[in-house]
């Protein structure tokens, strides 16, 4: 197993940092290899018989949320109703606005009748009643609101109809083939037929969509919130978020077509997985089931850390600027998730600019470092510059210049 960097040749330093790094990791994770041999398959193996014996959800799957690699799964890709679950694209949809700021946190909103008529899980909008989009989305992630989650659709996409429209889309998009979106809450229509309809699978895959924004965990991981100035409290939906240790998400969903659904989420030593089980008989069962599932993928899953954030990793020259170069790192730390005693050859590699214009503010994207297992990529991250560096005052640059002439024709070194 080697270390590979794609780098330019004036980072010898970065070079050999990474390269201490990688090479630790690699070493072990071929030693566990080779003390274990099929330790990873064995361990799949007596985990798929310990879960089918154990969760008794009619559909469910099990996910490593950094790769999408599936570790478990039960009538994954059976089409059923999914009630409130579906929020989760609805949240992503938004989520993906304020990315691209098409809305803003603080933008109004103003209720329609048709966001007063939702039923089911609401804050009682009443029509004209103006909320701004942070609120709606709280109410979304931690109540599972109707109402507002027809607002922020009717902010996002112009109508219901339309967002709904923007849904199914991105459903193709990602691949979900299993999935037919019909409102932005997931509430029943008249017949069965005409539900919103997803799959195990599908749901995993939107799952791991949402979690693309970190920021989503800011409301999602709240138990006990407040809208209207302190006036509504809110009461999380998912117990997972007080009771099980790393859980930080997502969506639960009840009709009494759907039955008890949820996708959970947990995080655990750089190691992220995704639980979900759908039509289960009752919220207790959900809940300890998804529990299992979790727990499941913590014992099947490591992480391996090929670098972290904050990590002096080189440096950069610095044209024009107050110093000469600026110290880089990476934005958060790099990590590669395998099955315990898979290993495998795993490298990283970083890329950046020969050289930066000032001014370099702190925090500004420069290039970044890949892992690859087996030379394939699994992971990317950023690489940021560590420090500011102010443009110099063109005296000082005289200065600098006139300095290096002279050191370079006039200052020998002694024989």
């Amino acid at each position: 197993m080697s270390y590979k960097p794609a780098m330019p040749a004036w980072a010898p330093r970065a070079c050999a940092l990474l390269a201490c790094a990688v090479l630790s990791c690699c070493f072990l994770s071929a030693a566990t290899a080779w003390a274990s041999p099929g330790a990873a398959g064995s361990l799949a193996a007596a985990a798929a018989a310990e879960l089918a014996r154990k969760v008794t959800a009619p559909s469910a799957i099990l996910m490593e949320a950094t790769t999408g690699r599936v570790l478990w799964e039960k009538n994954a890709d059976v089409t059923r109703p999914i009630a409130s679950v579906v929020k989760i694209m609805t949240l992503t949809l938004v989520m993906e606005a304020l990315e691209a700021r098409r809305i803003g946190l603080n933008d109004m909103v103003i209720t329609s009748e048709h966001v007063a008529s939702m039923g089911g899980s609401q804050i009682w909008l009443e029509p004209g009643e103006s909320m701004a989009v942070s609120e709606l989305v709280r109410a979304v992630a931690i109540e599972s609101a109707n109402d507002a989650a027809v607002a922020l659709a009717e902010h996002v996409a112009g109508s219901e109809a339309a967002f709904v429209a923007m849904m199914n889309e991105k459903a193709r998009d990602l691949g979900c083939a299993n999935t037919r979106f019909v409102n932005a809450t997931g509430l029943p229509e008249s017949t069965a037929d005409s539900d919103c309809m997803s799959s195990a699978r599908d749901v995993a895959i939107m799952s791991r969509e949402l979690l693309r924004y970190p920021a989503i965990h800011e409301w999602l991981t709240i138990w006990i919130g407040y809208v209207r100035d302190g006036k509504n409290m809110l009461t999380n939906t998912n117990r997972l978020i007080r009771f099980y240790p790393g859980a930080d998400g997502l969506k639960t969903g009840y009709t009494d077509r759907a039955k008890y659904c949820l996708s959970a989420t947990a995080v655990r030593n750089n190691v992220r997985v995704i639980g979900v089980v759908l039509g289960v008989s009752t919220s207790s069962v959900r809940f300890a089931e998804a529990s299992t599932l979790l727990d499941y993928g913590f014992k099947m899953c490591e992480a391996q850390t090929l670098a972290r954030a904050g990590q002096e990793l080189g440096r950069v020259r610095v044209v024009r600027g107050v110093d000469t170069s600026v110290n880089v790192t990476i934005a958060r730390d790099l990590s590669v998730v395998t099955l315990r005693g898979e290993g495998g050859n795993i490298e990283a590699k970083i890329a950046l600019p020969e050289q930066l214009e000032a001014p370099v503010e702190q925090g500004q994207h420069l290039g970044h470092m890949v892992a690859l297992q087996n030379g394939v990529e699994v992971a990317q991250v950023d690489v940021i510059a560590m420090q500011a560096v102010p443009k110099a005052p063109w005296f000082r640059l005289i200065l600098r210049h006139t300095r290096e002439y002279v050191r370079s024709h006039f200052l020998f070194a002694p024989r």
